[in-house]
């Protein structure tokens, strides 16, 4: 698993450059953390299909993700504002049911965090709940999606917190700081109908949520040295477009503790994670699979741990795997194509730019992008 790593990375950078590099220059109003004037942050149909598919839930299939990639297009519009093409929710929104409205929001919710995340250089993003201690499962070797197993890094409650949910993301970003290697967040994500232009201060309950958490490694307690939580406004019912306009907002607290930080072995657990809900919604299911059965080998006190045949088993079909799809989309005679594999069939993403400019490579996971505002 560790020799394959950086091919992981490269992968991955690749997969997301495919599914989030769609034709567009849309943006959204966005007001950064401690920013008190809007920016517009460049957001297109790609970049919220991409976020879609990358994300998941330990508890559902892997491929709900893959199953959502297509709405945007038909419920989301943009509409100039000035100099600005912004991103916002076609009218036909309002005639969703309360429930679908609900799930709009919360995809959206997903979208914005992911993408304010990404702008703040955020390159591993896994649900808290991968981490919870109660969800002890073994490794599925069924036809059944793989199961992200019991890793180093566990999740709880903290105690005393009033709130009765937790934060959706633990996040991890490169810093170029000499004396600490990884930056990391507890992140929530939020989807409103509240204008969030005047919101300057976090509402309360998104505040104690995104603190209901203390981090363990290998069960001792480590510190959370920043919880940010990003609000996303979705208000399909609206009847004007101005009001139907995607918002996103920011909020974030750094901590001083003294407890230790985040190792940096540990960063690793974050990175299988992240890497395993997007193999997964992929379709790289033997490469799921073997990122699984590392995170379960490096677990501490582990007594049902796959054979070791097995293990080299699904590394090999992992291997085989890995050089099959690759070849899909370097193939340099035509335009760059990747193929998503999801319960309706395959989906062919072709990128017509790709030939003129290079894929996203291994240094966009080593250099934090440009900031759009100082956290």
């Amino acid at each position: 698993m560790t020799g394959r790593l950086w091919l992981y990375i490269e992968l991955a950078a690749r997969i997301l450059y495919e599914l989030r590099n769609m034709p567009g220059s849309t943006r959204v109003e966005y007001w950064c953390v401690g920013g008190t004037t809007v920016q517009y942050l460049p957001m297109t149909l790609g970049d919220v299909s991409g976020h879609l598919a990358a994300d998941w839930v330990p508890s559902l299939p892997a491929v709900v993700g893959t199953s959502f990639v297509g709405w945007p297009p038909f419920l989301l519009e943009s509409n100039f504002s000035g100099a600005h093409e912004l991103l916002g929710l076609r009218a036909i929104a309002r005639r969703s049911d309360r429930q679908w409205k609900s799930v709009l929001s919360w995809m959206l919710g997903v979208a914005g965090a992911r993408h304010v995340l990404d702008s703040e250089g955020y390159r591993w993003i896994a649900p808290l709940s991968a981490f919870y201690p109660d969800a002890v499962q073994p490794v599925d070797l069924s036809n059944w999606h793989p199961i992200f197993p019991p890793s180093r890094v566990t999740a709880t409650a903290a105690p005393g917190n009033p709130s009765r949910l937790r934060p959706d993301y633990i996040a991890l970003r490169p810093t170029s700081s000499s004396s600490v290697a990884l930056g990391w967040a507890l992140v929530e994500a939020k989807g409103t109908r509240r204008s969030l232009k005047s919101l300057r201060t976090c509402p309360v309950s998104w505040y104690e949520q995104v603190h209901n958490a203390t981090i363990l490694i290998d069960n001792s307690p480590i510190s959370v040295a920043r919880h940010l939580v990003v609000a996303t406004r979705i208000n399909p019912n609206a009847l004007g477009e101005r009001a139907r306009r995607l918002q996103v907002r920011a909020w974030n607290q750094n901590q001083q503790s003294d407890l230790p930080g985040l190792p940096l072995d540990a960063g690793i657990e974050i990175e299988a994670a992240h890497l395993f809900g997007l193999f997964s919604a992929v379709g790289l299911r033997q490469n799921a699979l073997a990122i699984a059965l590392s995170t379960e080998a490096r677990a501490r006190n582990r007594t049902d741990r796959a054979a070791r045949d097995v293990r080299y088993r699904v590394s090999d079909a992992a291997d085989a795997e890995l050089r099959e799809r690759a070849a899909r989309f370097t193939n340099q005679t035509q335009s760059a194509r990747f193929f998503i594999e999801t319960p309706f069939g395959s989906i062919e993403i072709e990128n017509l730019g790709c030939r003129s400019r290079p894929c996203a490579s291994i240094e966009a996971f080593r250099i934090p992008r440009r900031r759009h505002c100082a956290p």
